[in-house]
């Protein structure tokens, strides 16, 4: 059982924070809520969201995904979440990608709070390092 704290409840202010705000990201959110005084994280705003947001969504979600997506390099190993046998973390010349990686980028998205957010700072990485 959960314990009580007598504070606010962080996940109610975020559902309701997307209630009157549908389009919001999450660093938006924790923003927001850090204003009111609920302190949280944008990665803890996507799972907030990701538990609440109905099954259907969840599925018209990963459908439009699948379709935007590169091929994903299954393991031949069989396992769900490991890498392919003698891979690496990099695309493979037929632009496919270990199931992995993908998981990795999608939790650094989730916490930038958007893809765009991600392509900045990889933009800027690649500058420093350059």
């Amino acid at each position: 059982m959960a314990k009580k704290s007598g504070g606010p409840n962080k996940s109610q202010a975020i559902r309701d924070y997307y209630g009157a705000n549908p389009d919001a990201k999450p660093m938006e959110v924790a923003a927001e809520l850090s204003k009111k005084g609920i302190v949280v994280t944008p990665a803890f705003v996507s799972t907030v969201k990701s538990t609440t947001m109905g099954k259907s969504a969840k599925k018209s979600a990963r459908k439009s995904a699948k379709k935007s997506a590169p091929s994903v390099k299954k393991s031949s190993t069989g396992a769900k979440r490991g890498r392919p046998v003698g891979s690496t973390n990099k695309a493979t010349a037929s632009n496919e990608v270990s199931l992995d990686s993908l998981l990795q980028v999608k939790r650094i998205v989730e916490e930038m709070g958007s893809v765009q957010d991600a392509k900045n700072a990889l933009t800027a990485l690649e500058k420093l390092m350059g």
